[in-house]
């Protein structure tokens, strides 16, 4: 694995966008996402079958759990800066797994000891 791909990430490529789907198609051996990212993006109002077919593409990426590691990363990053706690735990399971955090809203990451890669700044 070499990235940690943001909720914000998957929902362009859900919403058509084809530079997301570029990077999930070209990248999704390298991928993982967080526990969160799968909760977040299942929680959107899908029908029965485009949450099956959610569900079979995340089913492709490894899927990260919270585990006390992460958690601790958690207390630390929140002592550096306010952030949402979503946000904070995709933060630090990239940070715990050495992975590359790719996303949209580098602002929301910024000052955290977190490597960040926007792939719509090309």
């Amino acid at each position: 694995m070499r990235y940690l791909v943001d909720s914000n990430i998957i929902i362009y490529h859900l919403n058509g966008e084809p530079i997301a789907t570029k990077f999930l198609s070209q990248n999704y051996r390298d991928i993982a996402i967080s526990q969160i990212t799968y909760v977040e993006v299942l929680s959107f109002p899908f029908s029965r079958e485009q949450e099956e077919n959610v569900k079979r593409l995340l089913s492709k990426f490894t899927i990260i759990d919270i585990t006390q590691s992460i958690s601790n990363q958690a207390i630390e990053n929140r002592k550096i800066k306010k952030i949402k706690l979503p946000d904070n735990l995709i933060a630090s399971t990239a940070m715990i797994n050495n992975l590359v955090l790719v996303t949209r809203n580098t602002k929301d990451f910024k000052n955290l000891n977190v490597e960040v890669f926007n792939i719509f700044d090309d």
